[in-house]
């Protein structure tokens, strides 16, 4: 059974440490085997797009798949219907801040264990585990702000761990700038002194009131505390080693920076090779102010806390020059470029070249709005944005923008995201785009002046309007059944749906990527109607074999047959409490059915032809037969005594009940509205 357990805390206590000890206790190894996945969310992925994009990404990474979304609900219902199919899996989610971020992760996954670290615990579910994890003990600070340092004095360790409110990531910070300073010679109890008083005056204890604690979740309170231990850290820098650090604020949260990218920004801001670049790196590691992967040329990353201070010391004047800085840098190394078509804003810079996927950021950080605009809509940037990141990239980015004609660019690519999965060859991708986009009045103009480009042949080119070429309203269309569509049912949360087809078959499908997820076979003949249980679990069908049969909805296998009829099934209805369903037939009869055992506990006749139509009262106890007799009967389900009868002119083949015992009726010579008086 699927548990969400969360450990909750403020930043900086040890909750992602703790959460990466979990996955790697042998237990939990033993118990999921390889089957642990973390997927970082973190404070930058606010709204719809970022949202579905980290979905989409957390699905790639878990299963393989790689349908996309632009909806986080229905991307947490396609990874909920996944993992439903997979054995036991741990799903941590670390860093979560709000409701949105969690709620499509929490979608199915019977055999799905969530860990959760949040500093907001009033985001969980009902019935979460919650673990609060706070300050460390005594003993476990102790052991943080000693490990590897010569020994100290007692008071000075217990002055130390006061004054850093027991504090990992402060302690941690404070044991590094101790053993970097021993580490040239200098003594430690002196060091530590020197530091100790240095937090005493900016860190947690440093209260009016001894009582008093801080809000370590409030950023303005958070810089204070780490303010003393950075400071001090960065002294040790080389010169101008400060500055460059805190340039590093511009960065995204929880993203891998490439350490060549820092070189460009560096060798601007001082003039610093690569070669210092990557040093300077070194020694911020050395001070636990960042972390360095060599891995692909050497990528960093930030804690938010550090990365909030950076932030705080840069201003909004100085985000937005450095930023522009980068962007400047950037931009140097790049071929200058011209719109595609006259119509379309300059990007200036052929930015479509660049391997990371950071400018629109730094373009609205750097107050560069319009050239973010021009940069997102061009159809060169999306496509190298769709090859490196998949579809919910470009859209994401273009929703960033929120502008009048940002938003329409947008809904286009969501039009067709669910015809830009990863293909072979994969050139071939671009050309599926270009004719699915074809159409649209912005898009066109550079689609055509890319196609006459020589430096693009040979390509694809649409050569007659297609078929299915989507109006604004249009949102899908779903294609596969080789016979006429008799019937549809919409699941109760809107994330798929159900067709039958005189092709025999019954296809289940996603609503937004428009794929068909199963298709049930068993029937002989064509299927005329499909129903569904109100929670959505399971599907009833009936054709014209004279047959009807229950399916179960994840696993797409036939549960029951039910057989009795004579001739061919024309309707079927399940009851609001999905314990019992009924059914028509051409053969003048209707029957009642048990769901678990699939027998027949009732067969009610009265009808003398074909029962075209059966309903049941949102109260389950009344069920209405329309008749090609001509007759529409009404019977209470508990007592099959009770029976009214209407008389209309002409058969009647279909009905429906509405609110306070209200019946419509339709028949060939027109519509009919009855009330039942009990």
């Amino acid at each position: 059974m699927g548990i969400t357990t969360s450990l909750s805390g403020a930043g900086g206590f040890g909750k992602t440490t703790l959460t990466s000890a979990v996955c790697a206790h042998k237990r939990v190894r033993r118990r999921f085997r390889s089957r642990t996945y973390v997927v970082t969310i973190g404070r930058d992925v606010r709204g719809h797009a970022a949202v579905a994009a980290k979905v989409a990404e957390a699905t790639r990474f878990i299963t393989g798949d790689t349908t996309e979304y632009d909806d986080p609900d229905l991307a947490g219902a396609h990874l909920g219907r996944l993992l439903d199919q997979r054995p036991r899996t741990l799903l941590v989610l670390d860093d979560v801040w709000e409701r949105e971020q969690l709620e499509p992760f929490l979608r199915g996954g019977r055999r799905c264990v969530r860990l959760v670290t949040t500093r907001n615990p009033n985001l969980l579910p009902s019935g979460s585990r919650r673990i609060h994890v706070d300050h460390m003990s005594p003993a476990q600070a102790k052991a943080v702000l000693t490990w590897n340092l010569p020994p100290l004095p007692d008071s000075t360790v217990s002055a130390l761990l006061r004054v850093t409110g027991r504090w990992a990531l402060l302690l941690r910070l404070t044991n590094r700038l101790i053993a970097e300073q021993c580490a040239s010679g200098a003594d430690a109890t002196a060091t530590a002194e020197r530091i100790l008083h240095r937090l005493g005056d900016t860190g947690p204890a440093a209260v009016d009131d001894p009582n008093a604690t801080w809000n370590l979740d409030d950023p303005r309170q958070r810089n204070q505390a780490v303010k003393a231990s950075i400071e001090a850290a960065t002294t040790l820098l080389p010169p101008g080693g400060p500055d460059r650090f805190t340039e590093l604020g511009i960065f995204a949260e929880d993203e891998s920076i490439p350490v060549p990218l820092i070189a460009r920004l560096w060798q601007a801001s001082r003039g610093l090779t690569e070669d210092r670049t990557r040093t300077l790196c070194r020694d911020l590691e050395r001070l636990s102010l960042l972390t360095l992967d060599p891995a692909d040329a050497g990528t960093i990353s930030l804690h938010d806390v550090i990365r909030d201070y950076l932030r705080a010391e840069l201003g909004t004047a100085g985000l937005a020059r450095t930023n522009d800085l980068l962007v400047q840098t950037v931009a140097a190394t790049l071929p200058a470029a011209r719109p595609l078509a006259p119509t379309h804003p300059d990007p200036e810079r052929a930015w479509w070249h660049l391997t990371d996927g950071y400018l629109i950021d730094h373009l609205l950080a750097a107050d560069r709005t319009p050239l973010a605009e021009a940069v997102a809509s061009d159809l060169r940037w999306i496509e190298t944005r769709l090859l490196q990141r998949g579809p919910t990239a470009p859209f994401s980015d273009l929703t960033r923008m929120d502008t009048p004609h940002a938003r329409p660019l947008a809904h286009s690519l969501a039009q067709t995201a669910h015809l830009l999965t990863p293909t072979e060859p994969t050139h071939a991708l671009t050309g599926v785009l270009h004719n699915r986009l074809d159409t649209h009045p912005h898009w066109q103009p550079q689609i055509t002046a890319h196609h006459h480009d020589p430096v693009q042949l040979p390509c694809l080119a649409t050569q007659w309007p297609l078929p299915d070429a989507p109006a604004p309203e249009l949102q899908r269309t779903l294609t596969g059944h080789t016979g006429p569509v008799r019937s549809l049912v919409i699941a109760p949360d809107g994330t798929w749906l159900a067709t039958a087809s005189n092709d025999g078959t019954v296809r289940l499908w996603d609503r937004v990527s428009g794929t068909c997820t199963a298709t049930l076979t068993g029937h002989t003949g064509p299927v005329r109607k499909v129903v569904m249980s109100p929670d959505g679990t399971w599907l009833a069908t009936n054709g014209d074999d004279g047959t009807v049969r229950l399916w179960d909805r994840v696993s797409g296998t036939c549960t029951a047959t039910l057989t009795g009829h004579t001739d061919t099934v024309g309707s079927v209805a399940i009851a609001p409490d999905s314990t019992w369903l009924a059914t028509t037939s051409h053969d003048e009869s209707v029957r009642l059915w048990d769901r678990v055992s699939g027998t027949c506990t009732a067969t009610l006749t009265g009808h003398t032809d074909t029962v075209g139509s059966v309903a049941i009262a949102p109260d389950g106890t009344w069920l209405a037969t329309s008749s090609h007799d001509g007759t529409v009967r009404i019977q209470n389900v508990n007592d099959p005594g009770i029976v009214a009868i209407a008389r209309a002119e002409g058969p009647l083949f279909s009905c429906a009940w509405g609110a306070a015992h209200e019946l419509a009726v339709g028949g060939e010579r027109g519509l009919y509205l009855y009330r039942l008086l009990i």
